[in-house]
């Protein structure tokens, strides 16, 4: 009997421990559950803001009060008193057992200046002050030309390009120009966020208020735009600002990179190529206004010297200073068919020029060349046409004998 109680003992520790189990293991896997035990933050995948980063002190005049915010009061002087309260979603801060204060939409500066006036009258001859110590966060929304369209959580201190990093930035088809911001308020702004990231403006950089919708409108070409290609990092269609020269559009679309030949700088329009060199204290590039359908073509600066013809090895080779075409042919090494180094010849890359002579000094980008011999070329010749001609003959005589 007491064998048997034993072993009825131990079935109920193993079920209730194989219950827990399944429980936990149903836990695991019950992705309802999981979502439930989500925040919004964790549901709408994006940076999490764990302590909040400001560029600068918030200006208690420009900074306006929402619900989320953490206010800190204090009280001095006959009765001595502080208190942590935070505006509700209807917008009002709650003083305990006094009264509550609508302060949404009001700057710092000024909801301080109500919640004072109004402790001034139950509290006489005392100090106060209203310190703003959590900022509250907020939905915006983010659609059109962007890589992750949807909502976001920003703070008070966040900007438009924040919105925009969080949503992982700009499609190629983005105009950065015009982006479309709408309030709450139905007032509409329109800001250039490009003139931010080329020279760090932030008036077209605003601060974000809660249930902003950031539009980015894609690329008009009913209106002024231009194609840039090439040797840039930005290839591709670009709105047009108005009366823009080509250097500033170039400096704003940051075309420019270490390996682009901007002494060559190429604008096509209606059929017609004209060059530009940037590196020219006047340079015209400043005073050309771009037109639309214009296309601008980037060169690459080419740092490397081209050895081909008669060598083992043609193709490309590092360039060094003073180094001469006999220099880059031994690089190669010369084979036997080829004519004599006197003969070899180096095409200048900068201007086209032909160079004859083993002791031309090459340059960057320049083409060697090592001709083949004459005789070479004569055996090339009769190689292919002793074929033609032996079929030829063959064909003649099978007409005869037909005959």
């Amino acid at each position: 009997m007491k064998y048997l109680s034993f072993v009825l003992i131990a079935f109920s520790i193993l079920f209730q421990l194989s219950f827990a189990q399944q429980q936990e293991r149903a836990k695991t896997f019950d992705t309802d559950v999981q979502q439930l035990e989500k925040t919004n933050e964790q549901i709408i995948p994006q940076q999490q803001f764990l302590e909040q980063a400001l560029e600068k002190d918030i200006d208690s005049t420009a900074y306006v009060l929402g619900p989320g915010d953490q206010l800190l009061i204090k009280i001095w002087g006959i009765l001595e008193n502080q208190f942590i309260t935070e505006v509700t979603p209807e917008g009002y801060v709650i003083i305990p057992t006094i009264r509550e204060i609508k302060v949404s939409g009001l700057t710092l500066a000024e909801g301080a200046r109500k919640i004072k006036k109004v402790l001034s009258e139950y509290f006489k001859d005392s100090g106060y002050s209203i310190r703003l110590v959590k900022l509250r966060k907020f939905r915006i929304f983010i659609v059109g030309e962007i890589e992750q369209a949807g909502t976001y959580y920003l703070r008070g201190a966040d900007r438009v390009s924040d919105a925009i990093e969080l949503a992982g930035g700009l499609t190629s088809w983005g105009d950065d120009t015009r982006i479309i911001i709408r309030h709450t308020n139905q007032t509409v702004d329109t800001v250039n966020i490009s003139q931010f990231y080329l020279i760090g403006d932030l008036l077209q950089n605003p601060y974000l208020e809660s249930g902003d919708v950031i539009y980015i409108p894609p690329i008009d070409l009913n209106k002024n735009y231009v194609i840039i290609e090439g040797n840039v990092g930005s290839e591709g269609i670009y709105q047009l600002r108005h009366n823009e020269s080509l250097y500033d559009f170039l400096m704003r679309v940051r075309a420019i990179n270490r390996k682009s030949n901007i002494k060559s700088v190429l604008l096509f329009r209606s059929g017609k190529r004209k060059i530009f060199n940037l590196l020219e204290e006047e340079s015209t590039a400043r005073l050309e206004q771009l037109q639309k359908g214009d296309r601008i073509i980037i060169p690459t600066h080419r740092d490397q010297v081209y050895v081909k013809g008669e060598v083992a090895k043609p193709g490309p080779y590092a360039y060094f200073a003073n180094y001469t075409v006999k220099d880059y042919a031994g690089f190669a090494g010369i084979l036997e068919t080829a004519k004599g180094l006197n003969s070899a010849y180096v095409i200048h890359y900068d201007s086209g020029k032909i160079e004859k002579g083993s002791d031309a000094v090459v340059q960057k980008g320049d083409i060697v060349v090592i001709p083949r011999r004459r005789r070479e070329v004569f055996k090339d010749y009769l190689a292919i046409l002793t074929p033609i001609i032996s079929i030829g003959l063959s064909v003649y005589a099978i007409i005869q004998t037909a005959k």
